[in-house]
């Protein structure tokens, strides 16, 4: 999955693919860890809001 495309990832992790969402979440980490400012409840907060963003989105 390493080699596909954001876009590609979050319309398979719309489907339902587990693993694109962990990959899409492993892309973005170090982001995530820069605007949670170290407060784990912001980190997990901001990790729920992705998924619930890419569950939404309309690609």
């Amino acid at each position: 999955m390493k080699n596909k495309s954001l876009y590609e990832l979050g319309k398979l992790a719309q489907k339902g693919n587990e693993i694109a969402m962990l990959e899409i979440i492993e892309r973005k980490k170090k982001t995530i860890k820069k605007y949670s400012f170290g407060d784990e409840d912001r980190y997990q907060f901001i990790i729920l809001k992705l998924i619930e963003g890419i569950k939404n989105y309309k690609f």
